[in-house]
């Protein structure tokens, strides 16, 4: 995307130019309302997801014994009470390593400003444990 930006980049109206400043903004927001809520953002260097970690919310989930790894009880408990959609990182791990990503979520910088908006509104409303 490089060579892409250079050959069409560096105008008001380019698109890479765009899309680049709409994802760091809406990260930024994102970002902002985890952190507000003592969640750990991680900043990307580009891409359309972020990830968070969620572990200083100290959210509990052994209750439920799924046997599933925390992250993916965190996303459905988000997708089911909230209406928030996030995305478990542990399933892109083998078993061996999984637990080295069960506090994280992954979530999309690639929304529109209603949905980013609304979804701070949400992060922000959540409560540690």
């Amino acid at each position: 995307s490089s060579g892409i930006n250079a050959e069409y980049g560096g105008t008001p109206d380019s698109y890479f130019d765009w899309l680049s400043g709409k994802l760091e903004d809406n990260c930024r927001k994102l970002a902002d309302a985890f952190s507000h809520i003592g969640c750990v953002p991680v900043w990307p260097d580009g891409g359309y997801f972020m990830l968070v970690d969620t572990a200083p919310m100290g959210w509990d989930f052994t209750n439920e014994n799924t046997g599933r790894c925390y992250d993916v009880d965190c996303v459905k408990w988000l997708t089911r009470e909230f209406k928030l959609a996030t995305i478990p990182i542990s399933v892109f791990y083998g078993d061996r390593n999984r637990h080295l990503a069960a506090k994280y979520i992954r979530v999309c910088c690639a929304k529109s400003d209603a949905t980013i908006d609304k979804a701070c509104q949400i992060i922000r409303s959540l409560k540690k444990a």
